[in-house]
């Protein structure tokens, strides 16, 4: 395998659990911005606005609000007599957040907080939503239900999440496939699959009404001699080299997944997926 790039490579094994430990965080920014632009992201907040259908002097939160974006257009829902907050655990993120707001002319307010011990107090918000950030934290479950718990009743909860078991590759060799599949099992630890299990843990925690979409990311074309990995993808490369580091993959079989992916995308024959859920609810009033 190649060697590593250099010490400003994206840390696989921090992700966006720690953005603010990335070696540049400039980097996480950039590919949250690039996978808002994702048809399947698209419309998974598309569906979300749409159920939560806002109202004017209503108050909101937006748990792991990253750089900012959508919290920044909610403040058009709710108006001027609304309130939205936006928190994330990544102060480089929150940078970004505020900066854009203020170019923005939006009056939302941003602050650290902890998904899995939200600071607010029973029942505080009309509504929260929360989208591919439960995939991150050590307890997702803690998290959605403290997500719950600040709504007040009778308040909508909208949560998307990704399935890390729907991740696919058309690759020749269906055993290195397999041993690709088990390293992202491994380093994405207990929110590898919380996309698919979302529906059945907001049934559990007593909301009501509850509706469910899905939508499936698809990369058919990427020139790897150009661009590190395929849009929104942290570069493919260094994620094999660092999860071999990580003793998650045989490095053997890591070299071979990157000679084979990259021989598809030169030829014209890349095929990657990854599905999305979005759950809708509403706390009994």
């Amino acid at each position: 395998m190649a060697p590593s790039q250099s010490g400003d490579a994206p840390d696989v094994s921090a992700g966006f659990t720690t953005v603010d430990r990335q070696p540049d965080t400039d980097f996480p920014v950039a590919t949250m911005d690039a996978t808002a632009r994702w048809p399947a992201v698209r419309y998974l907040k598309s569906w979300e606005r749409s159920h939560l259908a806002l109202q004017p002097g209503e108050w909101i939160v937006d748990v792991g609000c990253g750089p900012g974006d959508v919290t920044i257009g909610l403040c058009g829902d709710v108006g001027a007599a609304g309130h939205v907050l936006g928190l994330d655990a990544s102060t480089a993120m929150l940078d970004v957040a505020r900066r854009r707001a203020a170019e923005a002319g939006a009056n939302a307010e941003f602050g650290v907080g902890d998904a899995q011990a939200l600071a607010l107090p029973d029942g505080d918000m009309d509504a929260c939503r929360s989208e591919r950030m439960l995939q991150w934290v050590p307890a997702p479950e803690r998290a959605l239900a403290e997500m719950v718990r600040v709504v007040r009743p009778g308040g909508r909860v909208v949560i998307a999440d990704t399935d890390w078991r729907s991740l696919m590759f058309d690759l020749i060799e269906p055993d290195v496939h397999a041993a690709v599949t088990e390293a992202f099992r491994a380093v994405r630890g207990p929110g590898y699959d919380v996309g698919g299990r979302l529906l059945n843990r907001c049934r559990d925690l007593g909301l009501v009404d509850v509706e469910i979409t899905a939508a499936t990311q698809v990369w058919t074309h990427w020139n790897p001699d150009t661009d590190d990995a395929p849009i929104g993808f942290f570069p493919l490369r260094t994620v094999m080299e660092q999860l071999g580091d990580h003793g998650m993959i045989d490095r053997v079989m890591a070299e071979r997944f990157v000679l084979d992916i990259e021989d598809a995308g030169r030829r014209d024959r890349l095929f990657c997926a990854l599905t999305m859920f979005a759950v809708y609810g509403r706390r009994p009033a």
